[in-house]
């Protein structure tokens, strides 16, 4: 197996725990080795005592890119950066891959990157959201909620603002806002939906709205709802069906002006609405889920790394 050096911080405590499924992932499929503080790499590397193929960095979750490593470019070893967020810490980001002469960049978000990192181009693997279907599975609820939206109703979510409105007094509508980021354990005790509540909750709904932000990238919501075998109402664009998301097959594209038409006609239209709602739960689940995405992810490494054993022969 491949011997991987993953930096990156403790995600355990936090309400996304992609990164978290991810470590244990990549701990089947690799020979691996967690490293959660800043500093040299090769102070690292001698204090583990592990002399890693690839060293693979995620640090963009916190409040700062941290963990900071320091010396990447004076090492042989391929280095790889996981971007979460693309908008955040983007000149600090560009100064930090520059310097460190990261090669290999694993973005969320392929469109943005682009847009934002013209210059790294030719460095993207493109590492889309994934779900792990143990938590996001059909827990074959009965489906008493028929009108179902959870999220932030930011600003930058204008088509979710509408929607809350539209149905704000509607008996058959249940929103519930975002609990906030940061450490879960008093959010929990508060009743907020997360983790495997969350899950259930979705599960229990026959149409889920989202949105994907102003921005127009793929949010979890569109992999958690398929995977939780609930009808996704939700608009479409360019990144999502790039990523195999077929509107009217796997989910129902809708927009600020037909939303409340389309999600009466699938409510009213049981066989239309169950037949979108399992091949979309089928897609995501066989596209989209946590193995098949650390299986490319470590797929990927191998290729890196059995290209710079060739190039060092």
């Amino acid at each position: 197996m491949v011997k991987l050096l993953y930096i990156t911080n403790d995600t355990s405590k936090m309400i996304v725990k992609n990164f978290l499924y991810l470590e244990k992932a990549l701990d089947e499929l690799t020979t691996l080795k967690i490293w959660r503080q800043s500093g040299s790499i090769e102070t690292i590397i001698k204090k583990l005592q592990f002399q890693p193929d690839f060293i693979l960095i995620q640090n963009d979750i916190g409040n700062q890119l941290s963990p900071f490593i320091q010396g990447l470019s004076k090492i042989p070893i391929p280095v790889g950066l996981i971007i979460n967020d693309v908008y955040r810490y983007q000149e600090p980001r560009r100064l930090y891959i520059k310097k460190n002469n990261i090669r290999f960049i694993f973005s969320i978000i392929r469109k943005q990157f682009l847009e934002i990192y013209p210059e790294f181009a030719n460095r993207l693997r493109w590492f889309p959201h994934f779900v792990e279907t143990e938590i996001y599975r059909d827990y074959q609820l009965p489906k008493d909620i028929d009108l179902l939206l959870m999220g932030s109703t930011d600003d930058i979510y204008p088509l979710r603002q509408k929607i809350v409105k539209a149905y704000e007094h509607d008996r058959h509508f249940v929103y519930h806002p975002h609990p906030g980021y940061g450490d879960i354990t008093t959010k929990e005790e508060k009743g907020h939906f997360i983790g495997e509540k969350y899950a259930r909750e979705l599960n229990r709904a026959k149409i889920f709205f989202t949105s994907p932000s102003i921005y127009l990238y793929p949010v979890m919501k569109y992999f958690e709802a398929l995977a939780c075998k609930t009808l996704l109402l939700a608009p479409t664009f360019e990144e999502l069906e790039a990523l195999g998301f077929k509107p009217g097959i796997h989910f129902v594209a809708i927009n600020e002006a037909n939303f409340k038409e389309q999600a009466t006609y699938y409510l009213n239209n049981d066989t239309e609405r169950n037949k979108i709602t399992m091949t979309g739960h089928e897609f995501v689940q066989q596209n989209h889920s946590l193995k098949i995405r650390a299986k490319q992810l470590v797929t990927e490494i191998k290729k890196i790394v059995e290209t710079q054993k060739r190039r060092s022969t």
